[in-house]
């Protein structure tokens, strides 16, 4: 049976009927498995909306040089709060270890300064 019999005018209802059984059997499927995964998965957050947060208290001075307009940028209390404030969060500079401490992340290479020379493949004859 070639493809032109299946779509002939008296066999076009068979087909269309086989279309929509096949799209719902579709859409069943997925709706199963979009359950499953809501099943499993946990909720984002278990505190409640209200709940209070971790997070440190914004201090009050900090606030308020953050609101300064830019005509009063030049305020040497912000300035040297946001100093102290860069100071804590990027450190003072300092590496955190020294350079004989650090970690090698090729031990097993050898490089040409140890005294390895490299070879030469073998030829195949």
């Amino acid at each position: 049976m070639n493809w032109r019999e299946w779509l002939a005018p008296e066999n076009i209802g068979f087909v269309a009927v086989g279309i929509v059984i096949g799209a719902i059997a579709l859409i069943g499927v997925e709706s199963a498995c979009d359950a499953d995964v809501a099943a499993r998965t946990k909720p984002a957050s278990l505190a409640p909306i209200g709940a209070p947060s971790r997070e440190p208290a914004i201090d009050a001075e900090l606030l308020r040089c953050a609101q300064l307009p830019i005509e009063e940028a030049d305020d040497p209390a912000c300035k040297d709060l946001w100093a102290k404030e860069r100071k804590r969060f990027l450190g003072d500079g300092k590496s955190a270890q020294p350079a004989e401490h650090l970690i090698d992340m090729f031990p097993t290479h050898r490089s040409p300064g140890d005294g390895a020379s490299p070879t030469p493949a073998r030829r195949s004859e």
